[in-house]
């Protein structure tokens, strides 16, 4: 009995560890974008307001557990420093999204233009 739980905890972590997000640099975010990507900024509407990344929707952290795409949706978050997106595209991935990425370093990190 010990040997059948043993393997189910192991199938499990691995399991787990095949699911987690990816971070991206805005390079690759944009080749993911220009592929139909869906973009959500994770920041406040205020934040949002001031200028953000072309055609992305916003949908505060706090909000993101309302999502409902295909869970096999490709997903760009991000926020202004990538702290609150990474807690998001964990949530996502809790979810059972699993094409979940997390824009490094936010929107300090953007290489290109904001969208007002």
């Amino acid at each position: 009995m010990k040997k059948i739980i043993s393997l189910l905890v192991c199938i499990l972590m691995l399991t787990a560890c095949g699911n987690d997000y990816k971070t991206i640099d805005s390079n690759e975010a944009m080749d993911l974008i220009n592929n139909e990507a869906i973009v959500i900024d994770v920041r406040s509407n205020d934040e949002y307001d001031t200028g953000h990344i072309e055609g992305s929707i916003n949908i505060p952290v706090d909000n993101i557990n309302s999502v409902n795409y295909n869970k096999d949706t490709t997903i760009i978050v991000y926020c202004a420093t990538g702290m609150r997106s990474s807690n998001a595209a964990e949530t996502l991935i809790s979810l059972g999204y699993t094409n979940v990425y997390n824009l490094d370093g936010g929107l300090i990190n953007w290489g290109f233009e904001l969208e007002d």
